[in-house]
């Protein structure tokens, strides 16, 4: 069986509130009206997909609509089918901070008009992280009523990402030839991927990781015409983890209330340890979890791992959402 038997999901396209030629793809799992909304927010690099892998036992979109929620993937302006027309030829980095929480309003706004709720359960992934905890820090935040940060990203020094952020010739300074959006191809991946993952273990499924690179390839138009295959993803994000990289946060925890979970990859170079306590330390939510899972890397919800990560988010809502 291809992945395209296991792509079940329904999809979405809202209106952008500051922009009248963008569309905001939504792809959702048990959407029914009556049960409570709970919204993913992808990374930088790859969209609403890596939240609903098309394998079996991968999509932790799936596995929350069967915990009983209405679950939705959002994709962010110029990733996935959030298509953005310029995103080739755009010369500045293209996506930052401040668009995705533009675009989580407008999101949030809509399923809570959607299923008839104040509120709304919120998760983000590395970047992902970044983007909801502003919102949830932000004028809108009465509206998230527990928040799950995977793979979160705060404010630490982290070397390995600088040298490649880096202009080469200025290495204070952001790398001008990050343009619009830069290419993501499978070996790119794959490379990126491999590096977390100590020699000689098993942590990730080729099947899930084809599964992954296949799906978010037929997403973009353009994909096959570029050698090897690739899709394009915004770069705007690059420069907001040059300002989180260099130690200087984009978010106040202080200002973050509502009920939170911190969840990640024990093997997770960007998301380090270090930098997620910083966070936990720093948040006012007066219910706050912090959980390590060992044997994961940066992209542990689509390993074997998956699973354990899923069921830890469930558990996480069931106690603490009220929406």
């Amino acid at each position: 069986m291809t992945w395209r038997q296991y792509d079940t999901a329904t999809s979405y396209f809202i209106p952008s509130s500051d922009d009248p030629e963008l569309h905001l793809h939504l792809r959702a799992h048990a959407e029914d009206q009556d049960r409570p909304p709970v919204l993913f927010v992808h990374g930088a690099t790859y969209a609403s997909r890596l939240y609903d892998v098309p394998h079996p036992g991968a999509s932790w979109l799936k596995a929350t609509a069967e915990a009983g929620y209405a679950a939705y993937a959002l994709d962010i302006r110029g990733y996935g089918k959030s298509f953005a027309s310029n995103l080739a030829e755009t010369a500045e980095p293209y996506a930052r901070g401040s668009d995705a929480v533009n675009d989580i309003s407008d999101a949030v706004t809509w399923l809570c008009a959607r299923h008839y709720r104040d509120q709304i359960g919120l998760i983000g992934g590395s970047w992902g992280s970044i983007t909801t905890a502003l919102f949830a820090s932000g004028g809108s935040k009465s509206q998230i009523a527990a928040l799950v940060l995977y793979a979160p990203i705060f404010g630490e020094t982290n070397p390995g990402w600088l040298s490649f952020l880096s202009d080469p010739s200025h290495p204070s300074q952001f790398n001008p030839a990050f343009k619009g959006a830069r290419p993501v191809c499978e070996p790119s991946t794959r490379a990126r991927w491999d590096a977390e993952i100590p020699a000689g273990q098993d942590w990730r499924d080729e099947a899930v990781f084809q599964a992954l690179v296949q799906s978010s390839l037929s997403d973009d138009p353009q994909a096959t015409h570029r050698d090897p295959p690739a899709f394009l993803a915004p770069n705007g994000t690059l420069l907001d983890l040059w300002e989180a990289f260099n130690g200087r946060p984009l978010y106040d925890p202080s200002r973050i209330t509502c009920p939170t979970l911190l969840i990640r990859g024990g093997a997770d170079t960007t998301s380090t340890r270090a930098d997620a306590l910083a966070l936990f330390d720093a948040l006012a939510a007066p219910v706050k979890r912090y959980v390590e899972l060992a044997n994961g890397a940066h992209f542990a919800s689509a390993e074997r791992l998956g699973p354990q990560v899923f069921r830890t988010a469930n558990a996480f809502l069931k106690d603490q959402f009220r929406g």
